[in-house]
């Protein structure tokens, strides 16, 4: 279950979440995820489903049962799952940083042309 733990730690960090914050959604400790992120320990069924709901994937992309993780976002927007990543962490900003982002990215499209 060793790419378990490593699609559990890309989902986390791809969500600005420490393992203190999956923790507390799991009710579990902080070191019950980093042993689940090292493979060290393995989650119940029900603590996988709970990971899956939450970030949206599916069970057999946590378990590395499919040869890759299709996001149906990717098919529906047609973005790169680098975009998508860059979107999901935009939205857990806050509206200020978010405001600030936006002004920077209008600076460099008026610097280009």
């Amino acid at each position: 279950m060793k790419q378990f733990g490593q699609n559990l730690q890309k989902l986390r960090t791809n969500n600005n979440m420490t393992q203190e914050d999956l923790g507390k959604l799991l009710n579990v400790s902080q070191s019950t995820i980093a042993y689940y992120e090292s493979g060290k320990k393995q989650p119940s069924l029900e603590t996988v489903v709970v990971i899956a709901d939450y970030f949206r994937v599916s069970i057999d992309y946590l378990l590395d049962r499919i040869g890759s993780f299709i996001n149906p976002a990717l098919q529906t927007t047609g973005l790169s799952q680098e975009n998508l990543d860059l979107l999901g962490r935009l939205n857990n900003l806050t509206d200020t940083d978010r405001k600030e982002i936006e002004s920077y990215i209008q600076f460099k499209e008026r610097s280009k042309k």
